[in-house]
């Protein structure tokens, strides 16, 4: 499928910006933007498995399209 493959973040310009504006707290932020984020992709028709690799955690998420699943970010917020 066309998803399927490995992806390293190549730059990320306005990282800590961004960040900032979600209300991340200033360590976090400067750790953030030093991570070395790797995805893994993996699509079977509708349904995905998402690897993310980083410095900080690694974990796999599993979803299928069109139905809710629950993720929590690497600061702890919870999103649905």
């Amino acid at each position: 499928m066309a998803f399927n493959g490995t992806w390293k973040i190549d730059r990320n310009e306005n990282y800590e910006k961004f960040m900032e504006a979600m209300g991340v707290n200033v360590m976090k932020r400067k750790l953030g933007a030093h991570d070395n984020l790797k995805i893994t992709i993996q699509q079977d028709g509708n349904k995905f498995t998402v690897k993310e690799s980083s410095n900080f955690r690694t974990i796999d998420i599993e979803f299928t399209l069109g139905v809710n699943f629950e993720y929590s970010l690497a600061d702890g917020t919870e999103l649905t």
